[in-house]
Order: C-alpha cells, then structure tokens, then sequence
C-alpha cells in the first residue's frame, strides 16, 4: 500500500500553468479516498503552483522551488526551507549575464532579473508571477534566495547542465526541468531529500512514498521513492533511473499510475 504519492507539474502531471486535466483529478480524488496522501513537488515556488495544488485539493506539506522549500498550505508557511548563499547568487548571475543567458531570482512570490528579454516574460506570463527588472540585480546583496534559474536555448542548456554540475560541485546543486531550465539549489536540497524529509515529517515509510516525474529536476525524488516513476515523456537519465514507466503527460500517465500502481 503506498500512502505518499508525490507528483511533479510540469510535463508530468499537466501541460497548463493552471489546470489538471480532467482524468487525472478524478484519479488523484480516488487515491484521497482511498486514504494516499497526494502532494506535489515542482520546481516553481509557492504561489506559482498554487492553481495545482488547490485544484487537486490537498491539504498539508507541498513541495516548491525543486526541494529548497516546503509550504504547509494549511498555514502558507515554510516548515523547511533553504537558501543559497549570497555570494553564490551574484557569482550565478553574474555567469548568466557572461553566457548571455537570462537568470532570474526569487524574492517572496516574485522574480527579479537584469532586463526585460522574451525568455522572461514568457516565464512570469506561463505562471501570471509578479516579476520586478532591476538593471542593478547583479551588483546587489541577495538573502533568501531559494533558487536560481538560468533559461537558454534548449540543445545549449543541455550542453550547460553537466559542464556547470560539475562546476560548482559542493556549491550548488544543478539540473534541469523544463526544456531550456537550468536550476541552481542548495547542494542539499532537490525533491529527493525534500520528498524523504516530507515522509518523516508524515510518519511515512519510504517503502510507502511513490513518486513521478519527467526530468533530471526529478530524479533524486524518483531513486528514493520506494516506486518511482517516469512518464513516457520524460528525460532519457529519468527514463533509466525509475522503476517503471507510465504513459506519457499528454496521455494522462498519472491517472493510469493511480489506478493501476497505487490502487491496483
């Protein structure tokens, strides 16, 4: 009996910024009932999931910022959260501007980068998030940032992503998620360790944790779930990693993982 499943968005669970395809809500609805926890664990932070997380229902620890953070969202609070030092985050924004990438930050909801470019305003257009342009972001002093993101051209990031993991080994935590993202975290920090601080703090065995995803932002969280798993779309390392392999987003992989994994 698996009581925790844990699903990324993007790619995974649904293809909109907003909404659950109809299938795999009245799946998640079935799990609920059946008495498994459904949370999510995303690379966007708190108020860019909220649509998700208040579609699917749930009530309790959820998972943002790809593991630096976990809301309760019966408080809007962190119970657990990191933050890279600040020293970092100028070093990395200051990479991005010498790579001619777009690099962002996350104060509170918000973001906060260099200058207006297509990249960004497709990113807080997707997600409807507050973004502030601040020519002098990468001169200044940032505490608590969560994560750093880094978006390029999709074949570039994917070259960039093991050049720069093994760059900043130690320092930073670095992997991908959607195409073109280039995410920088706390090195301790990613939804594997967050999804087994989660199952701790529920009193869930591993064995009992299921988890799925689509891209390498995903795969700690799918080597640690007891079951993990990878929809058909998903990233050739994740697609390795999982234990099985379910259809893809677009053929509603989740609701198929529920009814024939964690139900069945």
């Amino acid at each position: 009996m698996y009581r925790l499943l844990v699903l990324d968005i993007d790619d995974t669970l649904t293809l909109s910024p907003y909404d659950v395809p109809a299938e795999n809500l009245a799946a998640i609805r079935r799990a609920q009932a059946a008495g498994v926890y459904v949370t999510i664990a995303t690379g966007r932070g708190y108020f860019g999931s909220a649509a998700i997380r208040k579609a699917i229902g749930m009530q309790g620890p959820v998972i943002n910022y790809g593991g630096a953070v976990i809301h309760d969202t019966r408080t809007d609070k962190p119970i657990f959260q990191t933050a890279l030092p600040p020293e970092l985050v100028q070093e990395l924004l200051l990479l991005g501007r010498e790579l001619g990438v777009h690099a962002h930050i996350y104060q509170g909801d918000g973001i906060v980068y260099e200058k207006a470019n297509p990249a960004a305003d497709a990113y807080h257009g997707f997600l409807n998030l507050p973004y502030t342009i601040d020519p002098e972001v990468c001169e200044k002093r940032w505490e608590n940032v969560p994560k750093v993101l880094f978006i390029a051209e999709p074949a570039h990031a994917e070259k960039l992503i093991p050049r720069l993991a093994e760059r900043y080994a130690g320092r930073a935590k670095v992997s991908g998620s959607k195409s073109g993202f280039i995410e920088f975290n706390d090195p301790a920090a990613h939804k594997g360790s967050a999804t087994a601080w989660m199952a701790q703090y529920l009193g869930i065995p591993q064995s009992e944790v299921a988890a799925v995803g689509d891209n390498l932002l995903d795969l700690e969280m799918i080597e640690w779930a007891g079951l993990g798993a990878a929809v058909a779309n998903g990233h050739a390392a994740v697609l390795s990693a999982a234990d099985c392999i379910i259809p893809a987003c677009e053929k509603n992989g989740v609701a198929w993982m529920i009814d024939n994994l964690i139900l069945g």
